[in-house]
């Protein structure tokens, strides 16, 4: 049988230990990069080939990496800690973002950095640079 003094100080314990989980599980959603739609290469090409008004390819690579080789028709808008502004994308397009990282990482970023600047329209292509040279589409320099 357990002693009312340390049943007491076993609920104590336990409710702190459930404050404390939800405190860090609610800072973690805080820092959590939101995701966008994804695009793939394919959606891309076709929505490219078929010179679609509607959209605005967006390099997030370096400048020297735009330079050396991009997604035809793309503009540079380079991966930054913190965006400059003004910014100069349209709204009135859906912005499909991509990069050279692994994961999406720098377009997924700055997507997360537009969407809190008031940008609506905003896809992140799935696979970025890497996958579009891998299915051996045309790049332009």
């Amino acid at each position: 049988m357990i002693p009312p003094k340390k049943y007491a100080q076993i609920l104590v314990c336990f409710g702190l230990f459930w404050i404390f989980s939800l405190i860090a599980f609610a800072q973690e959603d805080e820092f959590a990069t939101p995701s966008f739609p994804a695009v793939k290469c394919e959606e891309l090409k076709k929505m490219i080939d078929s010179k679609a008004p509607d959209i605005l390819v967006v390099s997030n690579d370096p400048q020297e990496s735009y330079d050396e080789g991009h997604i035809p028709g793309a503009v540079s808008f380079p991966w930054a800690t913190k965006l400059k502004l003004p910014v100069t994308l349209p709204r009135n397009k859906t912005l499909i973002l991509y990069c050279s990282c692994a994961h999406e990482e720098d377009s997924s970023d700055i997507a997360a950095k537009l969407s809190q600047m008031g940008y609506r329209n905003i896809k992140v292509l799935e696979g970025g640079l890497l996958k579009w040279v891998e299915l051996k589409y045309p790049v332009e320099k």
